[in-house]
């Protein structure tokens, strides 16, 4: 009697397997689509985002928890197929086969901003990623580096990762970036300058905010900065004037222009008042923008004033009398745009 008892619970046993083996195969999606797993999800949370995905929940629940599944978890961003069946869904969850996402960085003022906007497009928050900053501010023991010097190392572009990268990969992947951005042939014209990597990006964050993304004109108002360098000249640049105002009233005011008062504020940004470069850069500069100060135009122009008929460009001169004119010639249509 024992016998038939054993061999019947094995025959059960068999069968159970085999049908859970067998329901593996079945097609068991609804669409295609994706499913964002986040950091420490548990796996209803898992079963939520499949839910919209999933002919037969059930089953598909009793299959991943045969698998294990519920004590493999991965975050991540993971594509499901129409045709998928639970087998499928599940080597791909445990495998951790993640899709890439996009994540552009963009012009930033300060790792703040950089922090916020990162958290937006990828499973980490901007505690996470100021952590993760300052962390390797501290490994690389450099008394140069601070919260704000170390925006060199952050170039703006559209990155492929994955939706989980950790904070720290993801500095690391901007470091890398910076590393192979500054290669030798960067490195020799920034030297021929008399320049560091850290005071090319500086005046090229200031040629970020000053300009255009037209390479013709970023090198033209690099040399004209350059100019003023060689000259022991103020910079008297307005995106420096609008970084320490912004610094000192809140970075969400909105500055269409540059008033007078401001440009006696004495803030190490403030280039009305300070002589040579601000501190660190006032924005996260495009590569394009570096590349326009290792390889400026080759003119003696020092003043130069926006042109109001071609917004993002510049009327250019050597003569201060004339500058002063094409200057009022901008603050008139300022006036008659109302823009205050």
């Amino acid at each position: 009697m024992k016998k038939i008892n054993f061999v019947l619970l094995l025959f059960c046993s068999f069968v159970l397997i085999g049908c859970t083996f067998i329901d593996g195969f079945k097609g068991n999606a609804t669409k295609d689509g994706y499913i964002y797993i986040s950091r420490g999800a548990n796996f209803d949370q898992v079963l939520d985002s499949l839910k919209p995905f999933l002919k037969n929940e059930k089953l598909f629940k009793q299959y991943a928890e045969d698998a294990d599944y519920p004590a493999t978890i991965k975050s991540g961003k993971y594509k499901i197929s129409s045709t998928d069946t639970n087998r499928d869904i599940i080597d791909r969850l445990q495998g951790g086969e993640q899709e890439e996402v996009k994540l552009r960085i963009k012009n930033e003022p300060t790792i703040y901003h950089l922090a916020s906007s990162v958290s937006k497009q990828v499973d980490m928050d901007s505690v996470q990623v100021l952590t993760a900053i300052r962390d390797f501010v501290k490994e690389k023991n450099d008394t140069t580096l601070n919260d704000e010097t170390v925006k060199q190392y952050f170039i703006p572009e559209t990155y492929f990762v994955y939706w989980g990268i950790t904070p720290e990969k993801f500095v690391e992947k901007m470091v890398a970036q910076h590393d192979k951005v500054w290669n030798e042939e960067r490195l020799a014209k920034a030297k021929t300058l008399k320049l560091s990597p850290l005071e090319v990006t500086t005046l090229a964050s200031i040629v970020q905010l000053e300009s255009s993304d037209n390479m013709e004109e970023q090198q033209k108002v690099a040399r004209a900065y350059m100019n003023r360098l060689a000259k022991d000249m103020r910079l008297e640049a307005d995106p420096t004037s609008i970084y320490a105002y912004k610094m000192e009233n809140g970075w969400n005011q909105k500055v269409q222009r540059v008033y007078k008062k401001w440009t006696w504020s004495s803030n190490a940004y403030n280039t009305y008042r300070n002589k040579g470069l601000p501190p660190a850069p006032i924005c996260l500069p495009n590569l394009g923008a570096i590349d326009a100060v290792l390889s400026p135009a080759n003119h003696d122009f020092i003043f130069f004033a926006a042109d109001p008929k071609k917004p993002g460009y510049h009327i250019f001169t050597a003569d201060y009398q004339e500058h002063l004119k094409n200057a009022d010639v901008y603050r008139k249509w300022l006036k008659e745009n109302n823009i205050k």
